[in-house]
């Protein structure tokens, strides 16, 4: 049961430190990020459409 509590107690903090350092990010390190989440998304959508074409 601790280390579920551990784990839980570990997410938590992660998230809160992402968040945290998205908060500090300046408009063109946010443009660069979302450049990068963007050009990864298009790469995953453009596997899963090619995976049903052989």
């Amino acid at each position: 049961m601790e280390m579920i509590h551990q784990a839980k107690h570990w997410v938590f903090q992660m998230l809160n430190e992402t968040w945290a350092w998205f908060s500090t990010l300046t408009k063109v390190e946010w443009m660069v990020v979302l450049g990068i989440c963007s050009a990864f998304g298009f790469l995953c959508m453009r596997g899963i459409a090619s995976r049903g074409t052989t």
